[in-house]
């Protein structure tokens, strides 16, 4: 074989250096397109269907909130269970200027709250299935104020005028349409109602999958979670595969609570709550998640107090061997952030058995 000719290329320095710049430039470019086409070329997973976040912003804890429903149910005899956290940052307020000192106040909520719940999924047959939550429950004035305002610094999502206030404090308090004062004060842990739901499958259009669930919420609250009533929930989920890769997931139904009044708040009997998840089937173990989540009024008695809440939540799920998978994500409101939590994160572990 003839040697190898080497050419040596002289130019400009200036030259020279918008040439790294574009091989930077390219390299880069080659890099993310060597990644997605990797990605596009792998064998997808099959979907897991929506994280599932629920609404736990403190007004909210003590009724029953319906999460996001995946369409897709367990095969006859096949059991999971779910052990997932939710810690989050509320803050909301109407007054006549924001800080500690207005002359006029109708709400202020502030503090954080914190949800471990367990909940085991079975299939009795090939579409239906019975499912066991069991959640423990915290509220209180916490410590993620001074994080949350960094965050809103370094995101640009708005901060509702936090520092304007005080820091890592415990406030639940307004005057209701009459102008009497309202307010929570009792912080702490307790177990929140257990739940029962049930789902089935249901015949759908070519291409759908969809599912009925019900829900049951007992009154088995304790210490600040107590005395919450009974709930029942029912909602309709349907999900289609989009292409190899995606997988869209929408639904809603509703809430009914019997206890309409709890410390002083009055609620809403019958809630209407909506969901919409996409999820990108990246790999055959990793997936990303885009949900939305939108209710109505929650609250009647309190001035000024909003009737609509949304939220977008952002996550992950990654499978690993032998059944286990992962599952990370925040949630934050939008549109209205006066009657939403501000800022939650969310993590679970998952384990389908055999």
């Amino acid at each position: 074989w003839p040697a190898p000719v080497r050419v040596k290329l002289i130019a400009p320095p200036a030259f020279t250096a918008a040439a790294a710049g574009l091989l930077a430039t390219s390299r880069i470019r080659c890099l993310a397109a060597a990644v997605l086409a990797l990605a596009a070329a792998a064998s997808a997973q099959e979907p897991g269907g929506p994280l599932g976040a629920r609404e736990e912003w403190l007004l909210a804890q003590p009724r029953l909130t319906l999460a996001p429903l995946p369409a897709d149910l367990l095969a006859a005899g096949r059991s999971e269970w779910r052990l997932r956290l939710d810690w989050g940052n509320d803050f909301g307020w109407r007054q006549d200027a924001p800080g500690e000192q207005p002359k006029q106040r109708a709400y202020l909520v502030d503090g954080e709250h914190s949800t471990l719940d367990f909940s085991l999924r079975h299939g009795l047959t090939a579409s239906l299935e019975i499912e066991l939550r069991v959640p423990i429950e915290w509220r209180g004035a916490g410590s993620l104020d001074t994080v949350i305002d960094w965050y809103h610094g370094w995101s640009g999502f708005p901060d509702n005028g936090r520092r304007f206030f005080g820091s890592d404090r415990f406030r639940i308090e307004g005057m209701d349409a009459n102008g009497r004062r309202v307010a929570w004060q009792e912080t702490g842990t307790g177990l929140g109602n257990l739940e029962l739901g049930t789902r089935m499958r249901l015949a759908a259009g070519p291409g759908w999958r969809a599912v009925l669930e019900g829900r049951l919420a007992l009154p088995t609250g304790s210490g600040p979670f107590a005395r919450h009533g009974v709930g029942l929930g029912l909602q309709l989920g349907a999900a289609r595969r989009l292409g190899q890769h995606f997988d869209l997931t929408a639904g809603g139904g509703g809430g009914l609570q019997s206890a309409t009044e709890v410390d002083s708040l009055r609620y809403q009997r019958l809630r209407a709550h909506g969901f919409g998840a996409l999820e990108w089937l990246v790999s055959r173990r990793w997936s990303l998640l885009l949900e939305t989540t939108a209710s109505s009024r929650l609250v009647a008695n309190l001035a000024q107090y909003s009737g609509f809440q949304l939220y977008l939540n952002l996550g992950s799920r990654l499978r690993l061997d032998s059944g286990w998978t992962l599952e990370a994500g925040f949630s934050e409101g939008i549109l209205e952030q006066r009657n939403t939590t501000d800022f939650a994160a969310q993590a679970a572990v998952v384990r389908r058995l055999p």
